[in-house]
């Protein structure tokens, strides 16, 4: 991981967005509102932790679920730490379909910001 950490968020929740930013001290955090545009991202440069928010794929917008979001950054982010925020109460539902590697978050908005800050941490 660089000094200053790059992470990529996707996110809809713009609370959860601030949250992160505020956290992390010293590093620079990219948001995302959907699947392709972080792809898109990771294949211009590898960020060094990515997180996905659960709540932010959703099947109505032609994303089909967390299964091939994280598959395509396993592949295209493989030295990058993969992190999902689960919705509050699906959290073993989440860990599965995400698969292994990837590190479960808090799903409160406080917590998951906490959480990240200590994951950036050198």
């Amino acid at each position: 991981m660089a000094d200053v950490p790059i992470v990529y968020c996707l996110t809809r929740d713009r609370e959860l967005a601030l949250a992160l930013d505020q956290q992390l001290e010293g590093g620079i955090a990219f948001f995302y509102n959907d699947a392709a545009r972080l792809n898109q991202a990771v294949t211009l440069r590898a960020p060094d932790i990515v997180v996905v928010d659960a709540a932010s794929v959703r099947p109505e917008y032609g994303d089909a679920g967390l299964g091939p979001v994280f598959d395509f950054l396993r592949h295209r982010a493989q030295d990058a730490r993969l992190c999902v925020r689960p919705t509050p109460g699906a959290e073993l539902l989440v860990a599965a379909e995400a698969g292994h590697g990837v590190t479960l978050l808090a799903a409160d908005r406080a917590a998951c910001a906490s959480d990240l800050l200590l994951l950036a941490r050198p």
